[in-house]
């Protein structure tokens, strides 16, 4: 019996299945984004990354695994994930000087996995500060700072006037600065606020 099965029993009212359909519906949304971005950070592409995380997802329901805090699930799936992008790599021949690099990185310093878990939670931080601003001041913001677009272009999508969206900017930067004070070095990089 494994030290984590012993654990389990001891601490029934610990267990989290991914089964339960309220818990895995609140915690799929809030880690998926996450989880791809995660993905993405080894594949370098949005789709691949997104198929990925939905595969682990399936197999780990298909599982009938009980985990000993939300905390531990992550991590199981952060492992699982980074497991999966090494198999995909793989198979792309394009990619094995990647997977070499990767691979020894691996073997040698897990470190560098926990700072692509770390760059993950701080980029999911970053998004619901995002999510969280008014409805018409995100999709500026998300348009400007996310598809790059300019002021002239976001002006047209939007059939608003461009000083509209330099105010919408602006405000969305002041609403972001506040949100994220506690992460702001990373965000102005990040976003140039």
């Amino acid at each position: 019996m494994s030290a984590m099965t012993k654990y389990l029993e001891m601490h029934p009212s610990e267990n989290i299945s991914l089964k339960d359909e309220v818990f895995f519906d609140s915690f799929f949304r809030r880690n998926y984004q996450t989880l791809c971005y995660f993905a993405f950070s080894f594949l370098k592409n949005k789709d691949l990354s997104e198929d990925v995380v939905q595969n682990i997802f399936i197999k780990t329901l298909n599982e009938s695994e009980l985990y000993a805090s939300e905390d531990h699930l992550k991590f199981f799936l952060y492992k699982a994930i980074r497991n999966e992008c090494i198999n995909e790599l793989k198979k792309n021949e394009v990619h094995s000087k990647i997977l070499d690099k990767i691979g020894a990185l691996f073997i040698d310093d897990e470190t560098d996995m926990l700072g692509s878990i770390v760059r993950a939670e701080i980029y999911q931080e970053i998004i619901s500060a995002i999510n969280s601003l008014p409805e018409k001041c995100g999709i500026i913001f998300k348009l400007a700072y996310i598809e790059h677009m300019d002021n002239n272009e976001i002006s047209e999508k939007l059939s608003i006037s461009v000083n509209t969206v330099k105010v919408q900017k602006n405000n969305a930067k002041k609403q972001l600065r506040e949100y994220l004070k506690h992460l702001y070095p990373i965000a102005v990089f990040i976003f140039h606020l």
